[in-house]
């Protein structure tokens, strides 16, 4: 009886069918590139099966469990359902609508790979420089406040300069819409130079490092755009207050009054406006990572993984949902038919025969599993292993995959 010759199937740890299959670890352990079947592969019994484990079950295990399935579909054919269908085997028919369901995923996938494939390998490569470089930083994430931010600041410090030094341009041009340019092009300027003094002091290590002329030029250059920027604007501010303030004085000794003290004036100003500074230098600092190409890849492997998000879910995730709600609702229609099961002469040892098959797949897993666990442990554990999408894992993401025996 096929049924039987599957359950005589010699799949112990000792057996030599068991030992056909141990004998190819060292070759796929040291094999360059490794890719796990998918869950819709024609004639696969299971997803995430090494080349090697196919094939084991295709030669030493197939023939025997097909001819089991086969013996067990064709006696619950003779079951006369109503309407005189023929009779099923529940279980093996949700084994074919998953096959089904998860073929069409894997075309679909498959289609998206094809069309988008140069996106997905550099979302890829990018990943694995920033996570090369995340390890070389002791694992901890890059400080990257985006551009936007990087924008906001100068802008940000514009305003109280703004608020400082409009009275006093406007005082002393007397023209307000040239005040106001005067004002803001202040403002700008020591918000930049806040801005590059903040992030060279903060990567202050990596610009002025030992052996990187280059960096440190990028570096020097940096830090003295920051300090002209910041003299010039100082120098402007305090000669227009100075001389405000002198000129004023004329009008108040004419009418009596005490003249300002322009030095004492002007120095509360140029404070004031350094305050400023020092706070969008601060800011700037905080913000910002002491390594800026680390951060450079932070923002270049998150622009990456949002555009492959995007396109996923405009190509790919509407279709997946499409077609698992498809196969829920089949999967519902098949549980009401398999009720009309129970009752019919001849299904409850049709169950048993099951039973059994299912009981010899145990014994089946049992001996992939410790294939795996065996190749697991010869791998580098950086080694790269592909799945069905394109994505790689580790040996660690590969001890975590299921493995299961299609009965279609």
């Amino acid at each position: 009886m096929s049924i039987e010759a599957y359950r005589a199937l010699e799949v112990g740890m000792n057996s030599p069918a068991t030992a056909a299959l141990l004998s190819r670890v060292d070759e796929e352990a040291a094999a360059p590139n490794l890719h796990l079947t998918g869950d819709g592969d024609a004639g696969a019994m299971s997803a995430n099966l090494t080349p090697a484990m196919s094939a084991w079950l295709n030669t030493e295990v197939g023939p025997a469990r097909g001819s089991a399935i086969t013996a067990v579909k064709n006696a619950a054919s003779q079951i006369t359902m109503p309407g005189g269908v023929q009779g099923f085997v529940p279980e093996f028919e949700r084994d074919r609508l998953k096959r089904e369901r998860n073929t069409n995923r894997a075309e679909v996938q498959a289609g998206f790979n094809d069309r988008y494939g140069a996106e997905l390998e550099r979302q890829r490569d990018v990943e694995q420089q920033y996570e090369a470089m995340r390890f070389l930083e002791g694992g901890r994430n890059a400080r990257n406040p985006g551009k936007l931010i990087d924008l906001a600041i100068p802008l940000a410090i514009m305003i109280p300069e703004g608020f400082m030094n409009y009275k006093f341009f406007l005082e002393y041009i007397n023209v307000g819409i040239v005040a106001l340019g005067s004002t803001i092009v202040v403002g700008l300027a020591i918000g930049w130079s806040a801005f590059l003094a903040g992030r060279f002091l903060k990567a202050y290590n990596f610009y002025m490092g030992p052996n990187n002329d280059r960096m440190r030029a990028e570096g020097l250059r940096m830090i003295g755009i920051a300090v002209a920027l910041l003299a010039v604007s100082l120098v402007a501010v305090g000669a227009v207050r100075y001389m405000g303030i002198v000129r004023d004085n004329y009008g108040r000794i004419a009418l009596g009054l005490q003249p300002l003290e322009p030095f004492s004036q002007t120095g509360m100003l140029l404070f004031g406006n350094l305050v400023v500074f020092g706070l969008g230098l601060a800011i700037t600092y905080w913000l910002h990572d002491r390594n800026p190409l680390f951060a450079e890849k932070a923002e270049e492997h998150e622009k990456l993984t949002k555009k492959v998000e995007q396109l996923r879910k405009r190509e790919l995730h509407d279709r997946l949902k499409q077609i698992d709600d498809a196969f829920t609702q089949k999967q519902e229609r098949l549980q009401g038919q398999a009720q009309l099961l129970n009752s019919k002469t001849g299904y409850d040892e049709v169950c048993r025969n099951v039973s059994l098959i299912a009981d010899k797949d145990k014994a089946v897993l049992g001996v992939l599993q410790e294939y795996r666990a065996q190749l697991i442990r010869k791998m580098p554990t950086d080694r790269a292993i592909r799945l069905e999408d394109g994505q790689t894992i580790g040996p660690a993401g590969f001890a975590a995959l299921p493995i299961d025996l299609y009965r279609y």
